[in-house]
Order: C-alpha cells, then structure tokens, then sequence
C-alpha cells in the first residue's frame, strides 16, 4: 500500500510556542510511520495544524482534502472576557465559513470537540481527538547540581507554589490563585513570558488580570522557561497548580505529572481528561474549594504524596506522541476513504 502524502501547511505558525511544538511533534512522530510520507508535492491531503478565530489560517478555497487542528475555542467560551469588536466578528464568520468545507477536524480533546460541535455546529463525526504529549524532557530527573543551578538562577524560595501561563489569559484565573496562595502564607511562582507584559492605560481587557496582580507581594514572575529549567522547578516546587477556568488540554498539568511533581487541578473542562481518577482537584470559581484542595496537598503524609506522583506518572505514560501520530494517520485514511470512490 502506498503512503498516504500529507502537507501540513503554515507549520511555523507560532514556532516556539504551544501550537508551534504541537506541529513540530506532529512532523517529527508523523515522519516514523511506515504509512506517510510528508511532502509539498501533489499531496493526499493538505493539514492546517493551527486555527485562528479571528486571523485568516485557513483558505477558503480548498485543492485537496483540508484537515484542521483546532486546539481550543477559548475566546468563544469565555466571550464576556475576550471582546471580538466589528472586525473580530467578521473575520469570525470567515473563518467559520471556510471551516464548513473541510473534510476534518482534529482537537486535543472531547471537551474541545463538543465546544466545536457546539460553537461551530459542526457534526461531530467529522470531529476527531488526538490528545497532546509532552517532551522527553520532562522524563529525565534533574542533578542535585542542576536543581542548585536553577534555585540560584531564578531567586526561588524553599518552599512555593508552582504554575505556568503563557500570559495572564482570563481563562488562567490567576488572580484567585494568588489570593488563595498569599492566605496560605507560600510564595506563588507564575512561569511565562507573556507574564512581564507592560500594562499601559486603557488597560485591554485581556490584561486586566494583570493588573489584579500587582496587588500581591508574593507572587514572582521568572518569564520564559526552557524545558530543562522548567523540569528543573518540577523537582523544586511544593505543589503545581492549574488553576483555570478552562484549557483546551492543559499541557503544563501533563508535563508537571511526567515528572513526577505533586499536583492540584482545577476540576473543569478539558482537565479531568487530563489527570488522573484520585488527583487532588477543586471548583476553580470557589476560593475555599482551591485554598482547602492546595492545603489537602501540601499536608500529605510522605506516602499520601507518594501515591498521588505514581497515580500520576501512570497516567501520563498513556499520552505519547507516536500515539498523536498514530491518531492522525487514522483520520487521513477516514477522510481519503470518503473521498475516493
């Protein structure tokens, strides 16, 4: 049987962050099977990896059989948080347009997919899950001196809390989490560039959340992680903590459960996907269920907190991306198979 011949078109989009790594895992793992072969010449099927609400990513005219990765539909959840103005709309609708007549959707999780069903109206057996995975990073335990290294270089403290936001997106609820942290008297630590952002006046609404946290004294913003350094605080930190009022998958809960980090989850949207059946979790819009959920963790009995890393590094081990890859292959053959007479 001949490979199926894939394009995965704008594939630099966003290269260094979330959606950018999803479709440089993609390429690497989609590149090991046997059944593909990756080209820009006269390809089967054309694969968008990324999809903009409001920025044009996908053509409206299609050549090929068209998939599309849509990790999440946030702003559209949470619309009272991220204002669309005249233009946003428009460009919406496009894009709503154009994904009519593609011949698949993929998304991160069933979550996702009954947001799409749901925002889009899309039918949902033209809706695929293909969950993420993380680095191999995260699987290798870092040396004493490393652990020195970092402590050192990001001025951490003894003891703290741990989380990651790519910026203060409403959909993180970061606010709350610093108030439970500052009344539980522990530092908090938020890891992300978008985090140094300055604030200017009129604040944008999807920064308010910002400023909301510069009322707190304990809270540090390192910026931009490496994978190295961020498995590093893994193994320094007290507790990781999303937080969040919604995630499309929660990657930052995945990468903290393959290395083997104590973890305390929101217990909303895609995340119960996520973790696993007896993880600490929380109603993320009720500050006593989080402040009772990350004071649960922290006063774990050694063999409590043993048990909730092992549950967790087992259920991370059924997230890889040889089986993203394997997921993906099987809707290029589902969509070739409809089209071919």
């Amino acid at each position: 049987m001949a490979p199926i011949r894939i394009y995965i078109a704008g594939s630099d989009h966003s290269s260094g962050r979330g959606v950018g790594v999803y479709a440089d895992h993609l390429i690497q793992s989609l590149g090991k099977l046997s059944g593909i072969m990756l080209t820009d010449k006269d390809p089967d099927i054309i694969h968008y990896p990324f999809f903009d609400l409001f920025y044009p990513t996908l053509p409206l005219k299609k050549e090929k059989p068209t998939i599309v990765t849509i990790h999440d539909l946030t702003p559209l959840v949470m619309a009272d948080r991220y204002p669309k103005g005249i233009r946003g709309t428009i460009k919406l609708l496009l894009q709503w347009y154009s994904l009519r007549s593609v011949s698949a959707i993929i998304t991160d999780s069933e979550n996702s997919k009954k947001d799409i069903e749901k925002y889009f109206r899309i039918s949902p057996h033209k809706i695929f899950v293909t969950p993420l995975a993380v680095d191999d990073d995260y699987r290798q335990g870092p040396s004493a001196a490393k652990l020195k290294v970092v402590k050192s270089k990001y001025h951490l403290p003894d003891k703290f809390i741990l989380t990651l936001a790519a910026g203060p997106n409403p959909n993180k609820n970061l606010p709350s989490l610093a108030e439970v942290t500052d009344r539980l008297g522990i530092p908090l630590v938020i890891v992300g560039k978008g985090m140094l952002k300055e604030v200017v006046k009129p604040v944008h609404p999807e920064l308010i959340d910002l400023v909301r946290l510069q009322v707190y004294n304990h809270v540090l913003y390192p910026g931009f992680v490496s994978n190295e350094d961020f498995n590093a605080m893994f193994h320094l930190t007290s507790l990781y903590v999303q937080p969040s009022y919604y995630e499309g998958f929660g990657l930052p809960l995945l990468e903290a459960m393959t290395s083997g980090c104590l973890i305390a989850s929101s217990n909303t949207s895609s995340l119960p996907e996520v973790y696993h059946d007896e993880a600490i979790t929380f109603n993320p819009r009720k500050l006593k269920s989080m402040e009772k959920a990350i004071g649960k963790a922290l006063k774990l009995s050694p063999s409590a907190k043993a048990k909730q890393i092992s549950l967790a590094k087992e259920k991370a081990k059924t997230f890889s991306w040889s089986k993203t890859a394997k997921l993906t292959e099987q809707v290029y053959r589902t969509v070739l198979a409809s089209v071919r007479p």
